[in-house]
């Protein structure tokens, strides 16, 4: 009996099966399982992390100089970094912040890793952990103090034996320092105190560019060897000098960060102004000056470069119709490349308001002409005139709207 039943059963179910095979949904349907189930193994595979045609954003990725192109949905840097198990230790710098925002395509984002540094100073051995990426600001990281005139540099890791490499704790960098010597410089009565490279009284004057003449006293001599806090005199008789201390101009430089909003700056090293002894030789007639000549400038204090990161990117915080009138109106004047410069100076002005007028000058408009007539017919409510001339404004007096909005960023008008 139970041979018969299972007998009957195997052939139920082999009916069931050539009905379902053809079936006109069983193609459809298994094509659909499957690719659900792929779609599931790939997001697992990825890190729950999907790409999409309009909310990925394309991130490039440096760490420690090595770079490589990520495709992200994630919001911000802190969430990136974790979707790519990449640990950020208390001394790693990140540049943006962990909090920065991921916007829009090709954002740059810099990971420098903490890693053990030897910095060797006239002997002295000082090991610190830093993430710095030049050698001065590894050195200052680790306290030790270096002038502008100091040389600070990588050198090869000396080969060491177990049991230093032990002693080392694992150092990654060497970093040392080659010190410039303190020297006293008194110039025709006026004392400078200056740092140098040069082994020899003579070779710190060429250094500094000092000409010594015949009737000139010189003390030490030329040959003698420099030491730290030597005194080198040098004076000359009958001739009536003077030497005036003069400042020289803090050295800027600037690096363009594309993820940063335009005119927002952040100072990334801190600079300094030099400082420079000027001595002059006094022409006299009846013991009247009537003129003088520079006759030595030597350099007391080197002035160090400020670095400085600006933003360029163009952020539109007024989608208004204004504003998209102008991209069309700059586009078709020539300068859609320079449309950022027109934007942030019609949206300092006005807020792009065709109606905009100034109580007290009178200025009105888009672009705040004065009088407001001058920009021609319909100046009063049409938009499209008052751009035009506005546009045409920025090029005729300041050869182009980025020229003009460099002297508007100087001076807050154009």
């Amino acid at each position: 009996m139970k041979k018969l039943l299972k007998k009957l059963r195997s052939k139920k179910t082999k009916k069931r099966i050539k009905y379902l095979s053809k079936h006109p949904l069983v193609v459809p349907v298994s094509t659909f399982m499957f690719l659900f189930f792929m779609t599931l193994v790939m997001f697992v595979m990825v890190g729950g992390q999907t790409i999409g045609a309009t909310d990925t954003r394309v991130v490039q990725l440096y760490i420690d100089g090595q770079s490589r192109v990520v495709p992200t949905r994630a919001d911000t840097v802190a969430d990136l970094l974790e979707r790519l198990n990449i640990t950020v230790a208390e001394k790693d710098i990140i540049e943006p912040s962990l909090t920065a925002e991921i916007t829009d395509d090709n954002f740059q984002i810099n990971v420098y890793k903490a890693r053990p540094v030897l910095v060797e100073d006239n002997g002295i051995k000082v090991v610190t952990l830093t993430a710095e990426p030049s050698p001065r600001a590894a050195v200052k990281a680790a306290g030790v103090e270096v002038f502008p005139e100091d040389i600070v540099e990588r050198q090869p890791l000396p080969e060491l034996s177990p049991s230093d490499i032990i002693k080392e704790g694992g150092i990654e960098e060497r970093i040392v320092i080659d010190r410039a010597t303190p020297v006293s410089l008194n110039i025709y009565g006026t004392v400078v105190k200056v740092r140098t490279h040069a082994t020899t009284v003579e070779d710190l004057l060429k250094e500094k560019n000092i000409e010594v003449k015949e009737d000139d006293s010189l003390e030490p001599g030329p040959s003698t060897l420099l030491t730290n806090d030597v005194s080198v005199s040098l004076a000359r008789v009958g001739t009536k000098l003077e030497s005036v201390e003069e400042e020289i101009p803090l050295p800027l430089e600037y690096i363009d960060d594309p993820n940063m909003a335009r005119g927002i700056e952040n100072v990334k090293t801190e600079g300094r102004a030099g400082q420079k002894v000027v001595t002059y030789e006094i022409i006299l007639e009846n013991d009247i000056e009537v003129g003088r000549t520079a006759i030595s400038e030597v350099i007391a204090i080197e002035p160090v470069t400020q670095v400085v990161v600006r933003g360029t990117k163009f952020i539109v915080s007024n989608p208004s119709a204004n504003v998209a009138l102008g991209q069309q109106i700059a586009a078709e004047m020539g300068y859609s490349d320079q449309f950022s410069c027109i934007y942030d100076i019609f949206q300092r002005e006005s807020g792009w308001n065709h109606l905009a007028s100034n109580r007290n000058s009178g200025a009105y408009g888009i672009p705040q002409a004065l009088p407001g007539s001058k920009m021609g017919p319909g100046w009063q409510s049409d938009p499209a005139v008052q751009i035009r001339w506005g546009i045409g404004y920025m090029v005729n007096r300041y050869g182009s709207p980025c020229g003009a909005y460099r002297f508007w960023q100087v001076n807050h008008w154009y």
